[in-house]
């Protein structure tokens, strides 16, 4: 049963109640991400929710820990785009103990200096060992470029120098503008009765909130003129990574389900035809892939090959052909309802799980971009095969495309090179 209430101090809580689970995820959801670092050091966003766990106005590092695993809980957090995430699991019967901690962190971090330097050099270590990775390296230099007119949205982590810049008055300053109880939405999945959660958690006086951030309601992407060229970035690499990649419909766009659909047809499934063509029929490629990601304030179509070097071409050949033939010629009816059926099928059984009510629960409350799944499957066994020609008329052209070639110097099709920023 669903049940939501705003405390007096303007902390929302949200519940799920299930009677038959035995377990309880708690998670606090801030409407602040890495695309609302304006005005502060790339990477603070994912810095300081590392640095909730260094302590608080009442406990160190080690009481945190040792209390979540006395708990029986399972204690983590995650930074996206335009939200952060604290969550711990726990048996239905400890959940007050998870909430009790939960809220101590988020609301009265201490941000001890000694744990900022420590963590610095963690952060900066996750860094190396994403630009380490080709194909993540691949990928976050594709949306470094697509996001090119808003470097704060490049990534998540920051950079090197970014991270190392970050003060203790910038963990306070961002903390005081976003982690506000009104900024904020506590959502509970599982076994959990939602009056005692708000009795409870009331009861733990979080601060009240003072005045909301201005800035929270993110501005809509600027594109980048792409004209279909090739980026290449040296690596000593054995196979080639190859990323693309345009701009798509937002959350907010109802193109969104039609473009569920093409992507699919493309590279969503077994059966997709870039999968077909470059893997089961040609034996170029062990990973082929195509999505749609549709964002608050942004839409990226991506997808992604990795490949022998010798066959760059043919595949990147393969992969136009294919998008432009989508514009082309109305998918038949057969092919359009196995997609509509795996897209339908594989959301609602995600939709199953605790994560993912919680996710859906809270984005719909600061954002509204989430609908229930059954409406969303409704949506996409609506798309007609004339719907699925409009989109990709619209957005899959090559002269609207970006290619991101990670190889050796001197690879087929490496096109324009640019320098690696690790020895830039």
């Amino acid at each position: 049963m669903l049940e939501k209430t705003v405390l007096r101090n303007g902390l929302t809580i949200i519940t799920d109640h299930n009677e038959k689970a035995v377990s309880t995820l708690l998670c606090y959801w801030v409407k602040a991400g890495g695309h609302h670092e304006g005005g502060y050091p790339y990477g603070i966003a994912h810095f300081l929710e590392h640095m909730m766990f260094k302590g608080t106005a009442s406990r160190t590092k080690e009481n945190i820990n040792e209390q979540a695993e006395e708990s029986g809980g399972r204690l983590n957090a995650s930074t996206g785009a335009d939200r952060t995430r604290y969550f711990m699991y726990t048996p239905y019967d400890e959940w007050k103990r998870g909430a009790e901690l939960l809220t101590d962190m988020v609301f009265r971090p201490a941000f001890p200096e000694e744990e900022i330097v420590r963590e610095k050099t963690v952060v900066i270590e996750e860094i190396k060992r994403s630009e380490d990775n080709p194909r993540e390296y691949g990928v976050r230099q594709l949306f470094r470029i697509l996001r090119g007119m808003h470097p704060e949205r490049a990534s998540v982590l920051g950079t090197e120098a970014s991270v190392a810049s970050i003060t203790r008055d910038d963990l306070l300053r961002f903390h005081r503008q976003f982690y506000q109880p009104g900024n904020v939405v506590l959502v509970a999945t599982g076994h959990i009765d939602h009056d005692a959660l708000v009795a409870y958690v009331d009861s733990l006086t979080v601060p009240a909130t003072t005045s909301l951030p201005s800035p929270v309601g993110l501005a809509k992407l600027s594109p980048c003129p792409l004209d279909g060229r090739t980026i290449h970035i040296a690596r000593d690499i054995r196979q080639a990574q190859l990323h693309w990649g345009m701009y798509g419909p937002d959350a907010g766009s109802a193109d969104k389900y039609a473009g569920f659909v093409a992507l699919h047809l493309l590279g969503g499934g077994r059966s997709s035809r870039l999968r077909k063509l470059i893997r089961a029929e040609r034996g170029l490629a062990y990973d082929v892939s195509a999505r749609l990601s549709p964002l608050v304030s942004e839409g990226f179509i991506s997808g992604y090959a990795g490949i022998d070097p010798q066959h760059i071409d043919e595949v990147r050949r393969i992969i136009v052909t294919e998008l432009e033939r989508l514009g082309c010629e109305r998918v038949q009816d057969d092919e359009l309802l196995r997609a509509q059926k795996a897209i339908t099928g594989g959301y609602l059984i995600a939709e199953d799980r605790p994560e993912a009510v919680n996710a859906r629960l809270a984005a719909q409350h600061m954002y509204g971009d989430v609908i229930d799944p059954g409406v969303f499957a409704d949506r996409i066994r609506e798309v007609t095969a004339d719907d699925v020609l409009r989109f990709a008329q619209t957005y899959l052209q090559e002269t609207k495309m970006l290619f991101i070639q990670v190889s050796r110097e001197g690879e087929a099709g490496a096109g324009r090179s640019e320098t690696d920023e690790r020895t830039a």
